[in-house]
């Protein structure tokens, strides 16, 4: 009797599945699309996954230059929203990550046989001075994620000082620390370019622009990587003058394209509610930079977030 059959999904009408289909994530999605043909065509509808980007891009912990959706729609890419879903996820990059991970050892161990330098790494941003301001103590004396080997002075009229630090991998990194003034300075100036030892307003053709101090210029010559430090705290705010910082710094006069920059976006413990990284992309202008970048979710309290964005910029800067 057909009154008493049981409901079959496939006798549903066509929207009410995609419906369905939409309370799935996207590993879900791909699963059930090896069902039968019509589930493969319906789990690639492109409106669907548009709207489980959407949805779902607010929680990702990080995106990098070559992860960012907005840049596949700002150059009309040929890809469908599932193709640049599954492309940019971290989930997804994740579990590609592990499939690899045999030839990705046996290309390290290839790697580490090869001459390199150990990069140089400057630190810098409001979030040094800010309510995220532990991070630096935190990562130099968090002795089960990074090990202090060594002591490294300033080479440029006293800036740049920092450490050699290494990481669970073995690597070894310098890490200068740019701080823009002393904390004396900082808790009685109005703006952050009062009294700024990294910036100074100078004028140019009649308009008043940021630029690099002598000092601070040489050493981010000699940078390989640079570490831009946000408090993503929800309800903060990025200043104009922040952002005029991070492009001075990273002015290619002086810091060559390659030269990769990861943005630490920081709250102060995972309690606090954050401002998600494509909402940093947006408020930093990252799309228009032509350099490697990543943003990284980071909370101070756990470091969480700290040593894979580390590793990423170490090998980052080893790319020619």
């Amino acid at each position: 009797d057909q009154n008493k059959r049981g409901l079959n999904v496939n006798d549903l009408p066509v929207n009410v599945k995609i419906k369905i289909f939409s309370y799935l994530d996207a590993i879900q999605l791909c699963r059930i699309s090896r069902v039968c043909k019509e589930w493969y065509d319906l789990t690639s509808d492109n409106i669907l996954w548009s709207e489980i980007l959407e949805r779902d891009i607010r929680s990702w912990n990080v995106i990098s230059h070559r992860t960012n959706p907005g840049l596949y729609k700002e150059v009309e890419s040929e890809w469908s929203n599932k193709e640049i879903y599954l492309h940019c996820s971290p989930t997804t990059n994740h579990l590609m990550h592990e499939e690899n991970a045999l030839f990705r050892s046996f290309t390290s161990m290839i790697r580490s046989f090869l001459p390199k330098k150990t990069p140089k790494i400057a630190m810098f941003g409001p979030g040094l001075e800010s309510g995220t301001l532990k991070i630096v103590p935190l990562i130099i004396n968090n002795t089960d994620m990074l090990k202090t080997v060594g002591v490294a002075p300033g080479e440029f009229t006293g800036v740049g000082a920092g450490f050699y630090l290494k990481i669970p991998s073995g690597q070894v990194f310098q890490l200068a620390i740019l701080y823009s003034a002393s904390s004396k300075v900082r808790k009685t100036r109005r703006k952050r370019l009062e009294n700024n030892s990294l910036v100074e307003l100078v004028s140019k053709d009649g308009e008043q622009v940021v630029e690099l101090k002598p000092a601070v210029r040489a050493c981010c010559c000699a940078m390989d990587a640079f570490i831009y430090v946000v408090d993503s705290t929800k309800g903060n705010r990025f200043e104009q003058e922040d952002y005029d910082e991070l492009m001075a710094v990273v002015n290619e006069r002086w810091s060559a394209p390659h030269v990769p920059v990861l943005i630490m976006s920081c709250t102060p413990t995972n309690q606090q509610q954050r401002i998600p990284c494509v909402d940093v992309i947006k408020m930093l202008n990252l799309s228009s930079f032509n350099r490697p970048w990543q943003v990284q979710d980071v909370n101070v309290d756990s470091l969480t977030g700290v040593i894979p964005s580390i590793q990423w910029l170490i090998e980052q800067s080893q790319r020619r």
